[in-house]
């Protein structure tokens, strides 16, 4: 009977085991693992870096965190170093979609961390393939159920059989007046690993510490226990008089924690690990204006700035959404005016960032591309690219005021709407053939094979 490492799936992954990765376990092998129709991966963890038990998540389960929702890894049999896990996908998986999955290392104390996820990977056989993720991250993209996806691990993003877990407290110290009286301080990082089994971020509500809350400084705490390395980001919550939420922490309402570097304020990111080898209380002092500061309590440095889009012939009359960091990545839609202009007033400063999209896909597929220079892989490239997170410093060498920005989207020469694959628009059967609209541009489809209007065949 197939899938016989059931009788398997609690047993933990030896430190001991040796093995041979040229040892490789052949399909008729592992076709005792699992059933048709489904998905298997198998993957070859060196014996120095299997030191607790491997789940797999994915597409395939919503990228669940609940270890009752994880596939488990088990040891192939007779090969030592090889595990196998297998799934059903939701829909038969193609060339051109796959489904993503990868292996998660459990900690020291068996919990689910994002942390010891595969960082390197190298591709034996099957159709699996391997694409860049999040920093010391990579996504394994697999293909079809006829076949297994047999890879090597050849680095987690962390090695928990390394790591070591100390107990850790972040505290917030701010003002006991102002802003900062009205600001509940949260924290959320990899020690619950961001989100929730529905894939909800997790905020933590500090505490106050009462013995070391004065009436002029008020003491917020949170401790957990985690390995060196952990990441996290401190948000905030506003309170009214009466100690209840006016909102609750949520990343579109976020207020982030700020440290001025290099002469300007920057979010405190969730690069803000540990690096210390023992237990640590870690303090962000906001008494402190010229170190720390909560953005929603930043004295108001915006400006207005009139945002003017000159727009192409046929566009819609709220065809256009600018939204950035001035409003939290909420958007604000741009009214087409009678002069031909989608204009729009906004508070910006200098540091703020922002991008344009269609407000009636509202999906960051449809942006603004500009045809010039930009950064490619350490050298100057001259061409089409996104003018994603654009900021409007130079604006702020100018006493003008309002400020003011236009883009003239009717030049096509200088700017245009990222290429969006519209698919086929149009149909009409005839008797000899099919005329089909793919993109805007008129194909004949006869006997399987793709003309264009002139008779040349392009498909």
């Amino acid at each position: 009977m197939k899938k016989i490492y059931a009788f398997l799936a609690a047993a933990l992954i030896s430190v001991c085991a040796f093995a041979s990765k040229e040892e490789v376990p052949s399909d008729a092998v592992l076709a005792n693992y699992y059933e048709s129709g489904e998905v298997c991966v198998c993957i070859y963890v060196p014996g120095n870096m299997a030191c607790y038990d491997i789940v797999l998540t994915g597409s395939f389960n919503g990228w669940a965190t609940d270890l009752a929702k994880c596939k488990d890894f088990a040891p192939v049999q007779g090969y030592d170093g090889w595990y196998v896990a297998s799934f059903v996908p939701e829909e038969t998986p193609d060339a051109t979609k796959g489904i993503q999955a990868k292996p998660i290392m459990k900690d020291a104390m068996g919990n689910f961390s994002w942390n010891y996820q595969v960082g390197a990977a190298t591709v034996i056989r099957g159709g699996v393939t391997v694409v860049s993720g999040y920093e010391g991250e990579i996504d394994l993209v697999n293909y079809g159920t006829d076949a297994p996806n047999v890879y090597t691990v050849d680095a987690w993003k962390q090695n928990p059989c390394t790591a070591v877990f100390h107990n850790y407290t972040v505290a917030v110290i701010s003002n006991a007046t102002g802003c900062d009286a009205y600001t509940v301080p949260f924290i959320i990082g990899d020690f619950n690993n961001w989100n929730d089994e529905n894939n909800k971020p997790i905020f933590e509500q500090m505490q106050i510490d009462v013995n070391k809350t004065t009436t002029e400084a008020l003491y917020y705490y949170y401790s957990f226990k985690a390995a060196e390395g952990t990441g996290y980001q401190i948000v905030s919550g506003m309170v009214d008089d009466n100690g209840q939420f006016v909102d609750s922490a949520a990343w579109k309402e976020a207020a982030y924690l700020q440290e001025f570097v290099d002469n300007e304020w920057a979010r405190i990111n969730g690069g803000g690990n540990f690096v210390t080898g023992k237990d640590a209380l870690i303090e962000y002092d906001i008494r402190d204006a010229e170190k720390y500061r909560w953005a929603r309590c930043a004295p108001d440095e915006r400006e207005d700035v009139v945002v003017t889009l000159t727009a192409p012939a046929g566009a819609p009359a709220e065809g256009v959404d600018i939204i950035g960091t001035f409003d939290d990545w909420k958007g604000t839609i741009m009214t087409l005016g009678t002069d031909g202009k989608y204009t729009v007033t906004v508070r910006m400063q200098a540091t703020d960032e922002f991008k344009f999209r269609r407000a009636a896909d509202a999906t960051w597929a449809v942006q603004i591309q500009e045809y010039g220079d930009f950064e490619k892989d350490g050298e100057t490239v001259t061409d089409w690219h996104d003018m994603a997170n654009q900021k409007v410093d130079n604006l702020w060498n100018t006493t003008v005021t309002p400020k003011t920005l236009e883009i003239d989207l009717s030049n096509p020469e200088t700017f245009r709407w990222t290429p969006a694959t519209q698919g086929i628009e149009e149909i009409v059967l005839t008797e000899k053939a099919q005329k089909v609209m793919v993109d805007g541009v008129l194909y004949i489809v006869r006997d399987n094979k793709m003309f264009n209007v002139q008779g040349t065949q392009v498909r």
